[in-house]
């Protein structure tokens, strides 16, 4: 097989191919791989085509036939040439066909952002790429759907920085933007380059016009249907009044097809000549805008209100600044979409106290000192802010 290789991956035979695949080879290379199939008792094929250069018709039909051989075939690492060839002929619409990623090296590039998820790095002035931290291969299909979600939001009107390509950084993967000299907001504001209320208007501006962006149901999750499942965590772990009156609000909502963002904050916001940008849209949904303020509030006030340096560490800007910051963003949605001003607040610390508690079940945190300050201080609000709020809906 010119040199080619077998190897096992899972209950799966890859076949590594070398070279070239054309009328010359194609008869001895069926062969040689059918005989592998038989030897190693496998009935899922992955063609690794790294190393072939070319393919011509003949080695198409090959494909065609070894396919019927086994239960699954799908073909990886296809060079540009090859690639384009198995597009234009439709076998990527036969088959699961995955191009060969390009390798970058991130030694020495800026971090510019880092989550719980991924962190981003500055390539050059021109371009940034987004790591994520898990090396597994079920990351590669998580960042097709994210590229596909800001496609979404893009179309809809949504201010979305583009992924044009992906690539392979040391063992992880990495998802390619262009954004020339592009900062996030939270790097401006921490730097002066933005005051608190200008950043805070934008942001404002940005999250008002999301939750004014109606989408199509079937192209990202619920919104609410999710914050239900994570609320599963919180049964039989808190009182069980409270805990029913906190479903009780959440199951309230109605499934709007309004845009949610779900990881909103100065960080996910790149400006790039004056204009915002968002970013990290993975988590994006369907729901109420309320669904929204949760995580806002978390990232904002929630997650460093016991530990200020959480927050520096996490926005890069001191916890004060944050507060200012949550206010005049609040502040500025609340008059663009006309809504009262308390209630906004109090329905984003309610939303936020409940995920606070949740987080902190999740991670079997209750009993460290930490995990007990938190618990004690949202579930003292969350009581009294059930009983003032009757319906959370925006």
């Amino acid at each position: 097989m010119n040199n080619g290789r077998f190897s096992m991956r899972d209950t799966s035979l890859v076949a590594h191919l070398v070279g070239r695949l054309d009328a010359m080879n194609a008869e001895d290379v069926e062969q040689e791989v059918k005989s592998a199939l038989k030897g190693h008792r496998c009935q899922s094929l992955i063609l690794d085509l790294q190393d072939l250069s070319y393919v011509s018709s003949a080695g198409l039909r090959v494909f065609l036939r070894l396919a019927k051989q086994t239960s699954s075939l799908s073909i990886e690492n296809a060079c540009s040439a090859v690639y384009e060839v198995l597009e234009m002929t439709g076998f990527s619409e036969i088959f699961s066909v995955r191009k060969a990623f390009r390798h970058v090296s991130i030694d020495g590039c800026d971090v510019i952002g880092r989550g719980a998820k991924a962190a981003v790095y500055r390539l050059d002035p021109e371009t940034i790429v987004k790591v994520v931290f898990d090396s597994s291969e079920e990351t590669l299909a998580d960042i097709e759907r994210e590229r596909g979600l800001a496609r979404t939001a893009f179309v809809a009107g949504i201010p979305t920085a583009i992924s044009y390509d992906v690539v392979r950084v040391d063992d992880k993967y990495g998802a390619v933007y262009e954004l020339l000299n592009a900062n996030t907001l939270a790097q401006l504001v921490a730097s002066g380059s933005w005051s608190v209320e200008q950043a805070g208007n934008a942001l404002g501006d940005i999250m008002a016009q999301m939750h004014e962006t109606h989408v199509s149901m079937g192209s990202m999750p619920s919104a609410r249907d999710l914050q239900l499942d994570e609320l599963d965590a919180l049964d039989g772990r808190i009182d069980e009044a409270l805990y029913q009156r906190i479903h009780a609000l959440v199951a309230g909502l109605s499934d709007d097809d309004l845009l949610i963002h779900g990881d909103y904050h100065a960080g996910n916001v790149m400006v790039q000549d004056g204009e915002p940008l968002l970013i990290d849209m993975d988590t994006l949904a369907h729901g109420n805008p309320v669904l929204e303020l949760g995580p806002a509030y978390n990232a904002y006030v929630g997650f460093g209100e016991i530990d200020h340096a959480i927050c520096e560490q996490f926005m890069g800007f001191p916890y004060d600044t944050s507060l200012a910051l949550w206010e005049i963003m609040l502040r500025r949605y609340a008059e663009r979409r006309g809504l009262d001003v308390e209630d906004v607040f109090h329905k984003a610390e309610l939303m936020g106290r409940m995920r606070q508690v949740r987080r902190i079940v999740a991670h079997g945190d209750e009993d460290s000192a930490h995990g007990k300050l938190v618990m004690e201080r949202c579930l003292g609000r969350l009581a009294i802010l059930c009983e003032e709020i009757d319906d959370l809906a925006l």
